[in-house]
């Protein structure tokens, strides 16, 4: 099947599942009696139907006529939709006062003042009349003279600024929805008006590209309103200090206070913001600051946009000639095109972590090698090992696990590669191997009595794919000799060391690097030293070595067996050492003249032997894998209010009996003109009146939905105290009520989810995911053999087996529903996990709003999800770590509303708004168009590695990427890979980090670990440790001590300070007293108990101790232990000591 049959296949699905998923909406069992999710097939589809403003405009034909005009330059695009959107607002809306605040820009509830949505806070509604071509528009704005209106003008200019910035992030991200408050009109001191844009928290989604850009182009269209640039006051450039010091949540970058001078004197936009966590202590009730909170949206803005993405402003400066921007050139740092040294790195260390051990120190011989390549699961962020490394890391690196290296990024996902080399591994024996077998190495952990390994004094290899030093920038390493760049140096790859060295005289080619030791990992000194202790077997046959040079071939990574009580070189490793042995004991001149070993060997030789390692790369676990159901703390089950009282439990029952007031929306139905708590009455959708505390039938609904799912027992099912939305609508009970019966729970917008790990996967066997060939050519593969290797298309995922399970209960829970409370007929009609194979997805990325569109045709052992470079990358992603989510279609398109989502800020973050159907490689993340996609490397790439040139170089004639193949036939299909795999689901299953059962356990295997690992220095790692986790978690736990609360163990009331009683006294009721007559308080029979206790203070307090004796730490972290453990031992007394003793 070709590319645009499978789009068709897919589209044609889920057109099906739309039909169903509305004819079960019209039966006006949900919020609203329409699906809520627009499907979008391009990002101008996208974004005209993400911000509610453009739905009625042509705005999805502009960008895409305008894409045509800027050959595809997205940022040139995103200004010219801006301008075109802010002259439309301007001159084709008609303003009306705001019905829902009544102008206000707020609306109230409870206590709190909430931004009302649909005035977007202006208290202005905009209506639009009909717009003609946007060339004509943009002429017509050009004969308007003056301008009068300013709320009209800052309106005009929030939707520019909002469409453009949906340009720039493809039109998924949350950014323009909740990253751009709004935009207000102010007067300088000079009497000249200028424009303000706020921004809030999600405005990080939006990355520094596009926080830098859209204040440019705030700045683009101040000018189109004839609108002058911002005179900023001394008090208000203080403010900005006083924030970007006081911002506790972390900056990639902090500027210094002279630069905050630059910016804020400068910057012809004034940069506002949302006002969040605590007040500023000075520079306060500033006239045109409207907060004395932090501004976090300003100052992230301002240190991670304009900062640190100067040379990107500055490029469109100069493109578009405007001035006022040259300040900008102060921080723009002009970068040194020279050769530079490659040093150690300790970047990636800065926060080690209890239970997740360091692999490797930077640089340090023994880590992870670098080995240029690409397998079938690696790219966007992905790198590979053996799955035998995995195992002998006792399974804290297995597919899917987060590891934080050195370079040439900062993190990424490991996948499994049977073709690349293995560990070097000394057992408890001293024999040694380098292995390539997974299964030769016992489960275990470093600390079990059985634990065969003694010392790892080599990791293997990393295969890291050229697309990832091009996506960071990062100068090419020198690669080591490998077998990919020696076979093309030879026409038949040789098969024996007599074969190699053959080649290499006749030739006059390097050895092959099979035959050839680490040996630039000894000094000069050392390899004589060992040619000279070694001897030859009496029968000839093997090189015997003495206990005492044991570490020296260790080192060389040479096999060594034990023959008759001697240990002996065995291997092909040791065939070049063999062969130069006479030579090396012959060798009488200055061992000085040499740099190393492989220096030395070359000299004495009369052939060439490259390298077999060149770089290594240090690393340490970061974030453990994962793939789980989403669930709530504490989980529900329906998105049903039961009010504050309910208690902790939240059940639907308890609820029942209590009878208490609950704040729900008040809605009118237009049919019947009666009021109602539904979404949809009468078949129509009602209108929102108020929000109200009023008691509701529980027990009615809850009777009905118990008969309408045919469940007479009463199910612990659990619902919410209260909801964040604006309109407070429930959800149907029945649903919760099959939830429970399938043992699932829901997220906080309807819908079940399913967390997993984003992993890269572009080639697949169906055998390695449970695919049967009938099964797999039906969903349009055209394969012959189970274990043949194809292609992966672009919208088709593998999910995890462990939680393969739920999915299964989700689709019958979805059949139950569609059968129970809609009346229709099943749709999945799934017994068993196969039965789900190519069925509809979505994918969603937590900072977005947009799903994406995916087919599940298999599952694998392993803790995250398989998914092709595009489909992550369409969700803004990349493979380094991060977690998405996925959730069945019909689920989605059923159970998703809007009306459940918070009001608060971010609140339409993680929500699937719009549904991108059809994946563009010019319109996703521009990551993935570094993807290299050659089936080898040719050796002209190898050669130019050498000159440590910069990758862009290589793209030359050398690689291939995805950015090169755009708008080609290839962009979606034939891409090459260099290394095979065995099965995408080797390694270990399970990390000891989640399988262990107490922090000190894990800890005292990742020292154990260490204490195995060559590369790794464990008073280091004691110090790193006790530094950045456990001595801060016990000085931030006794801050927390003398701060806290206290709290009722019954109904979880919490108290600034215990009441004199000693026991809760709030009141859960009021009774009847059954002799007087008069209304008695009953009060909560809770004991008060402390929210942080010395045990939470004092948990790691023995492990430190332990650590400190056992590995040594520096004698700064030792003294700051041991001031630190002063304090809490002074903080808690011991009750043993006498009453003298406590005295003095």
């Amino acid at each position: 099947m070709d590319y645009s049959s499978y789009i068709s296949k897919l589209q044609d699905e889920c057109n099906l599942v739309y039909e169903i998923a509305e004819s079960a909406r019209k039966k006006g069992k949900d919020p609203r009696n329409f699906v809520e999710i627009p499907q979008a097939h391009d990002l101008a589809d996208r974004t005209q139907k993400l911000l509610t403003f453009l739905n009625t405009r042509q705005t999805a034909e502009q960008i895409r006529e305008l894409t045509d005009i800027h050959d595809g330059n997205r940022e040139l695009v995103a200004i010219d939709i801006a301008r075109i959107v802010a002259a439309e607002t301007y001159l084709f809306g008609v303003s009306e006062t705001c019905n829902k605040c009544d102008g206000k820009g707020y609306v109230k509830q409870g206590w709190k003042e909430l931004d009302c949505i649909p005035c977007e806070s202006s208290g202005v509604e905009i209506f639009y009349l009909d717009t003609p071509h946007w060339k004509d528009t943009l002429k017509k704005f050009e004969e308007v003279e003056e301008f009068s209106n300013d709320t009209k003008i800052a309106i005009s200019i929030y939707h520019g600024v909002c469409a453009g910035l949906a340009v720039l992030t493809e039109g998924i991200l949350v950014a323009p929805l909740d990253g751009v408050v709004s935009c207000r009109i102010l007067t300088n001191d000079t009497g000249t008006k200028c424009i303000a844009i706020s921004f809030a928290g999600p405005i990080r989604s939006a990355g520094g590209t596009g926080q830098a850009l859209s204040v440019l182009i705030g700045d683009i269209l101040r000018r189109m309103f004839h609108l002058s640039k911002t005179v900023i006051t001394p008090n208000e450039v203080e403010r900005y200090k006083e924030e970007v010091a006081a911002y506790s949540r972390g900056l990639q970058y902090r500027p210094s206070n002279p630069q905050l001078d630059i910016i804020a004197q400068n910057c012809p936009v004034y940069i506002d913001g949302e006002g969040v966590g605590n007040e500023v202590s000075g520079q306060r009730d500033l006239p045109r600051v409207p907060t004395n909170k932090l501004r976090e949206g300003a100052i992230l803005v301002i240190c991670e946009g304009l900062v640190l993405k100067a040379p990107k402003i500055m490029k469109y400066v100069k493109e578009l000639n405007l001035d006022g921007w040259s300040w900008l050139n102060e921080f723009i740092i002009e970068k040194d095109e020279e050769k530079k040294t490659i040093e150690p790195s300790y970047k990636y260390l800065h926060d080690v972590l209890a239970g997740r051990p360091i692999l490797g120190q930077p640089m340090k011989v023994g880590g992870f090698r670098l080995r240029y390549g690409r397998g079938r699961l690696s790219g966007l962020a992905t790198t590979s090992i053996h799955p035998a490394t995995m195992k002998a890391l006792s399974g804290f690196l297995i597919t899917g696990t987060q590891m934080k290296y050195e370079r040439p990024g900062k993190a990424t996902v490991v996948t499994p590669c049977t073709t690349i080399d293995g560990p070097y591994i000394q057992f408890k024996d001293g024999s040694a191997k380098r292995i390539y077998d997974e299964e030769e190495i016992i489960d275990g952990l470093p600390i079990d009595v059985d634990w065969p390994v003694e010392k790892i004094w080599d990791l293997g290899e990393l295969l890291i794919p050229f697309g990832e030093f091009l996506e960071n920038n990062h100068q090419l390493l020198p690669s080591p000799y490998v077998k990919e760049w020696h076979e093309q140096l030879t026409p038949n790859y040789p098969l024996s060391f007599a074969e190699a060295l053959s080649q290499c005289r006749e030739y006059q080619i390097p050895m092959a690097p099979e035959y050839v030791a680490m040996f630039n990992d000894l000094s000069a000194a050392e390899l004589k030293r060992l040619y000279e202790g070694v001897r030859t077997s009496v029968c000839g046959n093997h090189i015997e070595v003495p206990t005492l040079l044991l570490e020296l071939v260790y080192r060389l990574n040479i096999d060594v067996s034990i023959y008759n009580g001697i240990y002996v070189l065995e291997g092909d490793k040791a065939s070049v050492f063999t062969n130069s042995l006479m030579n090396g004991r012959k060798f009488k001149g200055d061992l000085n003249q040499f740099e190393n070993g492989l220096e030395f060997l070359n000299h004495i030789m009369n052939y060439e032997i490259k390298p077999s390692v060149t770089y290594r790369i240090g690393g340490r676990m970061g974030k453990p894998e994962g793939a789980k159901l989403r669930q709530m703390k504490p989980p529900i089950h329906v998105m049903f209010p039961l009010g504050s009282e309910v208690g902790s439990q939240r059940k639907i029952t308890d609820a029942i009996k209590k009878n208490n007031k609950i704040e729900i929306g008040n809605r009118f139905c237009k049919i019947c003109e009666n009021e109602t708590i539904s979404g949809v009455c009468c078949g129509e959708n009602t209108s929102f009146l108020d929000l109200n505390y009023k008691n509701i039938n529980l027990q009615a609904l809850w009777n009905e939905a118990k008969m309408n799912a045919g469940i007479f027992n009463n199910l612990d099912v659990k619902g919410v105290k209260g909801m964040t939305s604006s309109e407070k609508c429930p959800e149907n009970m029945m649903k919760g009520l099959l939830r429970l019966n399938h043992q699932i729970s829901t997220f906080r917008d309807g819908t079940i989810r399913f967390d997993m790990v984003d992993i890269s996967m572009t080639h697949f066997k169906p055998s390695e995911i449970g695919l049967t060939l009938s099964k797999a050519k039906k969903l349009g593969y055209q394969v012959e053999d189970e274990d043949e290797v194809i292609e992966l298309y672009p919208q088709d995922i593998v999910i995890s087996k462990t939680c393969a399970q739920t999915v299964l209960k989700t689709s019958q829970y979805i059949d139950e529903l569609l059968v129970k409370l809609y009346g229709l007929s099943p749709y999945y009609n799934a017994e068993k996990v196969e039965d789900l194979f190519g069925h509809l997805f979505m994918g969603l990325a937590p900072h977005t709003s947009g799903a994406i569109l995916c087919r599940v045709i298999g599952v694998a052992e392993i803790k995250g999800h398989y998914g092709h470079p595009f489909f992550h990358a369409a969700k803004r992603r990349n493979c380094d770590g991060d977690i998405d989510s996925i959730m069945l279609l019909m689920d989605g398109l059923i159970n998703f509303s809007k009306l459940f989502l918070s009001t608060h800020r971010g609140g339409n973050m993680d929500a699937p708004l719009i549904l991108t159907t059809q994946i563009n490689p010019s319109e996703i993340d521009k990551e993935a168009l570094n993807l290299d996609v050659n089936w080898t490397y040719p050796k002209e790439f190898y050669e130019l590695t050498q000159k440590s040139a910069h990758p862009k170089v290589a793209l030359e004639g050398q690689i291939s990427t995805i950015g090169g193949l755009l708008g080609t036939p290839k962009e979606f299909r034939g891409f090459g890979y260099t290394h095979e795999t065995k099965n995408c689901s080797d390694g270990p299953k399970n990390n000891p980090y989640n399988t262990l059962d107490s922090m000190r356990q894990k800890t005292l295997v990742q020292f154990a670990l260490g204490q195995t690992l060559y590369c790794v220095d464990n008073e280091d790692q004691s110090s790193r440790l006790i530094d950045r986790h456990l001595i801060r978690d016990m000085r931030g736990n006794l801050r927390a001590f003398g701060q806290q609360k206290v709290r009722c163990t019954v109904c979880g009331s919490k108290y600034r300070r215990p009441p004199i009683s000693g026991n809760c006294n709030k009141v859960v009721e009021t009774k009847k007293d059954p002799f007087t007559g008069q209304k008695v308080e009953v009060v909560c029979p809770g004991n008060i108990i402390l929210t942080v206790t010395q045990g939470g203070i004092t948990k790691y307090r023995g492990l430190m101790g332990e650590l400190v004796e056992k590995y040594g730490c520096n004698e700064y972290t030792e003294q700051l232990y041991e001031l630190v453990s002063d304090w809490v031992s002074e903080t808690f007394r011991n009750e043993d000591e006498k009453e003298q003793s406590k005295l003095w």
